[in-house]
């Protein structure tokens, strides 16, 4: 890969840098997933090859759980569902996406190796899971993951020690990256992206990652006869795949970072964040300085009287937690329950403060 770099960013490990002068909006690489699932909530409305929603999908006659727009995406993602299928008709069922994914991604590597392209700079054996960092509530989820897997593995695949299944979910679990539909509003899946998962955090970021759907022509020539036409269709069809992105003029040899959480959040909130699901502290200036968070926070100050920092507190801590609710609620397709927890959230105690921003 011509554009970056491995090198040892002081204080974070293995990072990438450039190897050349980008500008804001240049595509610093692509890269189609390793694997990706979809969400549970989701199975029956987004296409399990492209991850678009359309309001009609094609479901597999073999094993009833995955859905597709046509014959195109299909025989598109044949290749990984092959081996899915046959595991949940044994199995009786479909696991859940954790189970799914970390599947997915030991068939491949079975079948190719640890590099998967010629372009891949780093295996999934080289990438941190952090197991021995999780706290107990997790590591019990991960023990019930892993008896679960080796149920749903089919006993004619390739056999694998509980430390390999441990390690594949430990890297999913801090390296997947949300998937979303083709409007970008919607996370509905999960996905592997080994050379993304070397690209470092700042919360000030350099870069950003879009996701691209491939291009897709459900129609690409009239007139042929029908199996001819989905063959030329499914030609044509291309994987999805991740572009990390410049977001100001980067010069060579400068790191690459993205921010893995919401800059928007003051530094109280990205900290906590940063720490819960990457396992790490954040030690950038703008973390250390506190950096515009006042600025963040400044919608709280009406007629020039200042919330109290500690009801400024307890409203941010209120707004996280309705936030997890409602995101659960949003992935779970249960949209009633959304409503319920905006309305419930701007009524009730987050108007102290927060209903003073919307005041002004």
């Amino acid at each position: 890969m011509e554009t970056v770099a491995i090198f040892d960013s002081p204080g974070k490990g293995r990072g990438l840098k450039a190897c050349k002068e980008l500008w804001a909006g240049d595509v610093v690489f692509s890269e189609p997933s390793l694997a990706a699932v979809v969400f549970d909530s989701l199975a029956d409305r987004i296409c399990h090859s492209c991850f678009r929603s359309q309001p009609k999908l094609q479901r597999c006659g073999q094993c009833k759980f995955a859905h597709y727009c046509d014959r195109t995406c299909q025989r598109a993602g044949w290749a990984e569902h092959k081996d899915e299928c046959g595991a949940m008709k044994v199995y009786g069922k479909a696991p859940n996406e954790s189970i799914r994914l970390a599947a997915r991604m030991v068939w491949r590597l079975d079948k190719e190796g640890s590099l998967v392209s010629d372009t891949q700079l780093t295996t999934v054996e080289e990438l941190e899971n952090h197991i021995s960092d999780m706290p107990e509530d997790d590591l019990k989820e991960l023990k019930v993951d892993i008896h679960n897997f080796l149920d749903y593995w089919p006993r004619n695949s390739k056999q694998h020690t509980v430390d390999d299944i441990s390690h594949i979910f430990g890297v999913v679990n801090c390296n997947g990256f949300t998937v979303s539909d083709q409007k970008g509003l919607q996370a509905v899946g999960v996905g592997l992206f080994p050379n993304l998962c070397l690209v470092n955090h700042d919360c000030w970021p350099n870069c950003t990652v879009v996701l691209n759907h491939g291009k897709y022509v459900p129609h690409l020539i009239s007139g042929f006869h029908v199996s001819l036409q989905s063959a030329v269709n499914t030609m044509f069809h291309s994987q999805p795949r991740i572009e990390l992105r410049a977001l100001a003029k980067i010069t060579e040899g400068e790191e690459l970072t993205v921010a893995y959480v919401d800059y928007l959040n003051v530094s109280e909130v990205r900290q906590k964040l940063l720490k819960a699901q990457y396992f790490f502290d954040c030690t950038c200036e703008h973390c250390k300085n506190r950096t515009k968070d006042d600025l963040k926070m400044a919608g709280r100050e009406v007629e020039g009287v200042k919330v109290p920092e500690e009801e400024s507190k307890e409203a941010s801590d209120y707004c996280f937690e309705m936030m997890e609710k409602i995101n659960k609620s949003r992935l779970s397709g249960d949209y009633h329950e959304v409503l319920f927890e905006v309305h419930y959230s701007t009524m009730t105690q987050a108007d102290k403060s927060i209903g003073q921003t919307f005041r002004t």
